[in-house]
């Protein structure tokens, strides 16, 4: 590893926060990848959060936020998605407590349904819990969903998205 002085170190983590914000073990990772050592990475990651420049409760509010407005997903992939960044796991369940996961899913299904219209009904309530459960919805809310975008008078077969545990 080549031995970064800590003011570069400092200037690079800041060039890194300066284009989106970043939880403390990925700017940890990649000043490692950049051949920062140990011993200058600690003390410019201290010094940035001691500065509040460096947040995980921040990074994870600003993350949540960015993924339920441009790409909604159910709240065990966004739990995924966190402890993949290395936020702490009290972080995580704190902030997901309100986490509305029905609202998020109407929303996923709402900006999907568009692009399967020519399908049959049968077909699009497939292709549209299939889409949900992939993005990590579960399958009461899935089917709280399906409802409301089921036509009435449909007799869709239901039990396709039944599933055990």
């Amino acid at each position: 590893m080549l031995d970064m002085n800590r003011p570069s170190a400092i200037s690079f983590a800041l060039q890194l926060l300066s284009l989106r914000n970043h939880s403390r073990e990925e700017l940890d990772r990649k000043l490692r990848k950049k051949g920062y050592t140990t011993e200058s990475i600690g003390p410019v990651l201290d010094k940035l959060t001691k500065e509040g420049v460096l947040n995980d409760r921040i990074f994870t509010i600003e993350l949540i936020r960015s993924r339920s407005n441009r790409r909604p997903s159910g709240k065990l992939k966004m739990q995924s998605e966190l402890r993949k960044r290395g936020v702490a796991d009290t972080i995580i369940e704190d902030l997901l407590q309100e986490y509305e996961s029905v609202a998020l899913c109407h929303k996923a299904a709402e900006k999907k349904i568009v692009s399967i219209h020519g399908a049959t009904a049968s077909e699009r309530k497939k292709k549209l819990g299939i889409f949900l459960h992939n993005r990590g919805f579960g399958w009461q809310e899935i089917q709280i969903v399906l409802k409301r975008f089921s036509e009435p008078g449909s007799s869709d077969d239901e039990s396709c998205y039944e599933s055990s545990p």
